[in-house]
């Protein structure tokens, strides 16, 4: 396996890890007249956005969903419908009152499954209305397209398909009267558009071999995002951010921390492995820190392709002079910042930090009302939420999102799950079935399979599991729950002596006891190792 094939499983991980983990449903069929869907979207969040008075959006598996109530109620924009872009939300931006999405999906292609850029939409007016916007491409008669910068004419490999041109990162922002939409887009390169999305323009990078890019320097070699010697991966973008005239690009090759000089040039410096204290090349996620008159970045760096490149947080306060680490040895996705308190997702959970030197660990989210949980070690993503003047911190994973208004002591979870109290439906069911406890909802070790159910009161609830003989295999403590509505109990594949049950087929029955009324429903469970 080549080094360069291990970046692309790397970035494929990244997202489809959470669109293969989730728990997803059909969307409702193409012909409804609704075009926004109660609920969300899918179970895998990758991005958080906050906007407005009240609308907190999120980037999912199956579609861009959002809250205008601080999570009493959710909806969901599915991929393909409404002029959203196709499959999954893979970026998400806001700014005012605008907000941009990009998604991605799979192409069977005579390589194998390839990730394809499935567009992008905008709207104007917090997501009353969208307008969709294809993946940018370039139209060129030969292999380069030709673009004046700065008064040279730079040749740009023209990138002439969606396959592997996928927009991963978005940043927006205003400089001299203009909205300026910058993407990251992988093959596609880094893009920005003055005109929301009509026209893009390339910006070049340095070389991988390169420190800066000056406007002064004559560009006398292609910007070409292949593999080195033919390309350079400092042309492969997969993370951006943008304010006032700084613009900060995340490559496979490292950081590059560009200032806006004028309309056609912006002045380039280059940082990676090689030439500073990064820890690694392949720059996933982007972060600015704002606290007592200081500015901070942060990067998510994991290993690209070097010698001693390692996975870390690396973050600068004096724009890129010098570069320190922290979290080493961490698989980072994406940052989150109240004040001086840093939120770092990871593989391992969600770190926080008050000095961005010292880490605690949060516990993995329990929901005591409900008695549910988020079966998953990865938080892709966190947002801060101060509009209602308590500070609500939310989590994306891919099994849902949390909720905590109190640091971690309490959590809400919402999940998308199809409820028990739609006509035609069961009263209960378990999901995923099968069940594999060595695949399905992996926490502390452990699989888990769950067992929906709907409550029109608080009750007390309890799960006996029988197999193919009848004989009990599990009893769960009986648990009050006074969460009304869709809510689910699990099991771990284990009997009462704590080993795992032989594969078959077994028989759940959960008990409802509200007040003096009790009540058995049963379903049927299929267990495979």
């Amino acid at each position: 396996m080549t080094k360069q094939r291990k970046i692309l499983i790397s970035i494929i991980f990244l997202i489809s890890v959470a669109y293969g983990q989730a728990f997803r449903l059909a969307k409702p069929t193409i012909d409804d007249p609704e075009n926004v869907y109660e609920g969300l979207a899918s179970n895998g969040v990758t991005q958080i956005a906050i906007q407005g008075d009240s609308i907190t959006w999120f980037a999912t598996g199956g579609g861009l969903s959002k809250t205008a109530d601080f999570g009493s109620t959710f909806s969901s924009y599915y991929g393909g419908d409404f002029n959203m872009p196709r499959g999954g939300i893979s970026a998400l931006a806001t700014l005012d009152s605008i907000i941009w999405v990009a998604g991605v999906f799979d192409s069977t292609t005579d390589l194998g499954s390839q990730q394809t850029g499935g567009g992008l939409a905008y709207s104007k007016n917090n997501g009353t209305s969208w307008t969709y916007i294809s993946q940018p491409i370039d139209t060129a008669a030969g292999n380069y397209k030709y673009q004046v910068w700065n008064g040279d004419t730079v040749a740009f490999l023209a990138v002439k398909t969606p396959i592997s041109n996928t927009t991963w990162d978005i940043s927006i922002n205003t400089l001299n009267g203009d909205t300026v939409v910058y993407i990251a887009s992988w093959a596609g390169g880094i893009r920005r558009s003055k005109d929301f999305g009509n026209s893009w323009e390339r910006l070049p990078l340095p070389g991988d071999n390169l420190d800066m890019l000056l406007c002064s320097d004559e560009i006398d070699f292609e910007i070409n995002p292949r593999d080195p010697p033919e390309g350079n991966h400092n042309h492969k973008g997969f993370s951006v951010l943008a304010y006032s005239d700084t613009v900060w690009v995340g490559t496979a090759n490292g950081v590059n921390l560009g200032i806006v000089e004028s309309d056609d040039c912006i002045r380039w410096q280059h940082y990676n492995a090689q030439n500073s204290n990064l820890a690694g090349n392949f720059i996933i996620a982007l972060g600015r820190q704002l606290w007592q008159g200081e500015e901070t970045i942060w990067v998510a760096a994991l290993t690209a392709e070097g010698a001693g490149e390692t996975r870390a947080a690396c973050k600068t306060s004096d724009g890129g002079l010098t570069w320190s680490r922290t979290l080493v040895g961490e698989r980072i996705y994406n940052f989150a910042f109240k004040d001086s308190i840093v939120y770092t997702c990871t593989e391992r959970g969600l770190f926080k930090s008050i000095d961005g030197d010292n880490w605690a660990l949060y516990k993995p989210m329990v929901d005591e009302e409900s008695n549910s949980y988020i079966f998953s070690h990865d938080v892709y993503t966190a947002g801060i939420d101060t509009r209602e003047g308590v500070v609500y911190l939310w989590l994306g994973t891919s099994d849902g999102i949390a909720k905590t208004a109190d640091d971690g002591l309490h959590w809400t979870i919402f999940r998308k799950s199809l409820s028990t109290s739609l006509p035609g439906q069961p009263a209960i069911y378990a999901y995923p079935n099968p069940f594999a406890p060595s695949i399905h909802n992996i926490l502390n070790g452990d699989g888990h399979v769950r067992v929906q159910y709907f409550l029109e009161n608080p009750a007390t609830v309890s799960l006996e599991i029988y197999d193919f003989s009848m004989d009990l295999v599990y009893e769960s403590e009986p648990h009050h729950i006074i969460h009304i509505g869709d809510n689910s109990i699990t099991w771990n594949g284990r009997n009462r002596g704590g080993d795992l049950v032989a594969n078959g087929t077994y028989f759940c029955k959960l008990t409802k006891k509200d007040d003096d009324k009790k009540k058995s429903y049963w379903t049927k469970l299929i267990v495979v190792k």
